[in-house]
């Protein structure tokens, strides 16, 4: 099978290049090192050399350093694995390390070669493009590609960040007008759930200026990523249509799928429908003149909870897929395995090599049947069907530190070795957002490039060096313990474990999201331990903006997990008619969410400012400013525009909400419940409305840091130290 998957991806990296106009893998591999290191980029010569299998090389050149590899992405990862082994140098969303890089590049010594275990390196996720990257410009896109072709990744989901004008171009063809266009095509916000067929229109209207902005976007981002050998993933058409298409068709099957989360979903054409094969073809013709040819082609039909009802699914399937073919004959259908979906009736559809199925979370929630205990647990796995294991580590882009070591240090290992695993093809990442937890993304991808287990403590140790440029015992020994505690997760929900400070105020927190968790599965006083042990070295490497990162959100991590200490006391009080407790431990409560936003607000990677502002730029009209930024703000807090389940997915400790959300919902409980402990009437607050109220104003926030990180965190750690030990100690 894997013999299969190896000569698949061969012949879509001969095809890519054709397709290319800069073929030249080393070109692409070289501007790549002028963009990481570009005072040291000349030291670097970049070889390629044709392979089945993708490979780098590192050897000594004379006084140069040479990278060989099949292809762009495999240079890259060379170029990648240099920088961590030899140079202790590395490259993250929160923080480079590129300081310690040594005038004289060090000697390779013996030639280094890896070969990838795993074909395809999947990457991003709809929702990803939406909770992180709605907002965003080639300034950012140009880094983020250079993370993914570091880390090796060659399959990255494209499908989402402009389908606007292709969608635009469909229907103006099927005979819409640009007001019935406008109103099925969402706001910047909330693309990821569109596509999905979760909601159409809500946030919009969207200009054509910032159609036209996306769509340009989106050409630049294809050419980089073609440059360097990607195989992006675009969107396929699968049956998700405007609800209008029933009145321009009246014939036509055409199905309403109900509600999702309150909202009304885009009906779905039943592909066996004959219109679905006009609306196809005329899908994909404006696709491709818009972005260029592509092979793999993601959709879910029926995803959470779309209706199936009066469709024959297997047939569908199959007319799906054709419909793919008749434009692309190599084409490859990417289907997210996620709840229920793909089911049965749509794998039997479709035969081995038409289809790759994402196991979203099969870190911790698999669908391939080899763990039987799984929420997500399928007997039949993915049948006959190539998969990919990927990892799904947070959800909503939340703050928070998460992971679950031992899976990404052997998941795949298991997988490949089992019965039901036979046909893995790949190794991924699917996170609902980014820009968190970087040692998840490396550990995941590092195994894409080695055949063997993890050994999670020698891995740590190096991560450490190289994530903050040398190597410290006081920094391995946090991290020993991170990794067994906190990035050892032992519930089934999955994501970061929930602030309460980001929850809606309650006497009893189970969760801050609907979905989520708030409740510790380890022990609070080993997260104090690895704060002290990350602490003792803050002068040695107090330059350090990765160190600087990793010690404010470990910072915000324990003072995260004494506020649930404090709830509990406040609450306790309360039920004892203790006016003086309940004050007492309310005020320390409010006092830390404070302490919390000031220690924030010193990293741009906690403050809100940063995502508002995205929005604010990303705009193309005044008008359509307004909106932006209500759907960055909304998106954060309530979600949508009514009160729903759906507040508080997408928490974020960030420094600006912290002060101007969070901090006014938890002053209201706590006036409320003083209220009743002095025997006054007292309504409790509409929390809903305190959060429309921030989601309303007109605050402005900067994107810049504020204050010392090193300062901040002495600070807090003089304050409130002393108390966290012995408050576990006696708990």
């Amino acid at each position: 099978m894997l013999r299969h998957c190896f000569l698949f991806i061969g012949l879509i990296a001969l095809w890519i290049t054709s397709c290319s106009r800069t073929p030249e893998y080393t070109d692409s591999a070289a501007r790549l090192a002028e963009r990481i290191v570009p005072s040291h980029s000349d030291n670097f010569i970049f070889t390629l050399v044709p392979a089945e299998k993708d490979f780098f090389e590192l050897r000594q050149n004379g006084d140069k350093i040479e990278i060989q590899g099949n292809n762009g992405i495999s240079m890259a990862r060379g170029l990648n694995h240099y920088l961590r082994h030899y140079c202790h140098a590395s490259v993250s969303w929160c923080g480079d390390n590129l300081a310690s890089i040594p005038d004289t590049l060090p000697a390779v010594g013996e030639p280094v070669h890896i070969e990838a275990s795993q074909p395809l390196r999947y990457y991003l996720n709809y929702c990803t493009y939406s909770y992180s990257m709605a907002f965003w410009g080639w300034e950012e896109w140009e880094k983020e590609i250079d993370r993914m072709a570091l880390q090796g990744v060659n399959l990255p989901l494209m499908a989402v960040n402009s389908q606007y004008a292709v969608w635009q171009n469909t229907l103006k063809r099927l005979g819409y007008n640009e007001k019935e266009i406008s109103e099925f095509l969402p706001g910047a916000g909330y693309e990821a759930w569109w596509l999905m067929g979760n909601l159409e229109g809500f946030g919009g209207p969207v200009s054509q200026k910032f159609i036209d902005r996306q769509t340009d976007l989106q050409q630049k981002m294809l050419r980089r990523m073609r440059e360097l050998d990607m195989a992006p993933v675009f969107q396929g058409f699968y049956g998700m249509v405007p609800n209008s298409l029933k009145e321009k068709f009246p014939e036509a099957n055409i199905k309403e799928q109900g509600e999702w989360q309150t909202y009304q979903r885009p009906a779905f054409l039943d592909p066996n429908d004959p219109l679905f094969d006009k609306i196809a073809d005329i899908y994909y013709e404006e696709q491709e003149k818009l972005f260029g040819k592509a092979v793999y082609f993601a959709g879910d039909p029926f995803h959470e909870g779309g209706q199936s009802e009066g469709i024959d699914v297997k047939a569908a399937a199959k007319k799906i897929l054709k419909a793919m073919r008749r434009k692309t004959p190599e084409a490859v259908w990417i289907i997210q395995g996620w709840q229920r979906n793909p089911m049965r009736d749509l794998l039997e559809g479709l035969e081995h090599g038409e289809a790759i199925i994402l196991d979203l979370m099969a870190c911790e929630r698999p669908q391939w049947g080899g763990i039987k205990n799984s929420l997500f647990y399928k007997a039949e796995g993915h049948m006959h069907h190539d998969w990919i294991w990927c990892a799904l580590p947070n959800f909503g882009g939340k703050t928070g530190l998460h992971g679950k070591m031992s899976s990404y240090a052997s998941g795949v290992v298991f997988a490949k070795n089992h019965p039901l695993g036979k046909n893995l093809c790949g190794i991924g990442t699917a996170p609902e957002g980014i820009g968190t937890i970087p040692v998840v993304y490396d550990m995941v991808y590092d195994m894409a490039w080695r055949e063997d287990s993890i050994d999670i403590k020698d891995w740590v140790n190096q991560y450490t060096q190289y994530r903050y440029g040398k190597a410290d015992p006081n920094c391995n020994r946090a991290w020993e313990i991170l990794s067994k505690t906190i990035y050892e997760c032992h519930n089934e929900i999955g994501g970061p474990v929930e602030s309460y400070i980001c929850a809606r105020p309650s006497d009893t927190i189970k969760h801050a999201s609907s979905w989520g968790t708030a409740e510790i599965f380890y022990d609070p006083a080993e997260i104090v331990t690895a704060w002290e042990c990350m602490y003792n070295v803050r002068h040695e490497f107090a330059q350090s903006e990765t160190y600087q990162y990793d010690l404010v959100d470990l910072t915000r991590q324990v003072l995260g997990d004494y506020a649930k200490y404090l709830h509990k006391q406040a609450v306790n009080a309360f039920y004892r008619n203790d006016l003086k407790g309940f004050q007492t431990y309310s005020s320390k409560f409010l006092v830390l969410i404070r302490d919390e936003d000031k220690l924030l607000s010193t990293r741009k990677e906690f403050n809100v400012g940063t995502w508002i502002n995205q929005a604010r730029n990303a705009a193309c009209t005044p008008q359509e400013q307004e909106r932006f930024v209500a759907n960055a703000k909304r998106q954060i807090t309530t979600w949508t525009n009514h009160d729903s389940k759906l507040h508080d997915y997408a928490l974020k400790e960030w420094s600006g909400l912290m002060r101007d959300m969070y901090l006014p919902r938890w002053k209201a409980w706590v006036d409320y419940k003083l209220a009743l402990l002095r025997g006054e009437t007292a309504q409790e607050p509409d929390y809903f409305q305190i959060e429309k109220n921030w989601v309303d104003s007109d605050t402005r926030y900067d994107s810049t840091s504020t204050g010392n990180a090193i300062s901040a965190v002495e600070e807090i750690y003089k304050k409130y130290f002393i108390e966290l030990q012995q408050t576990y100690k006696n708990i």
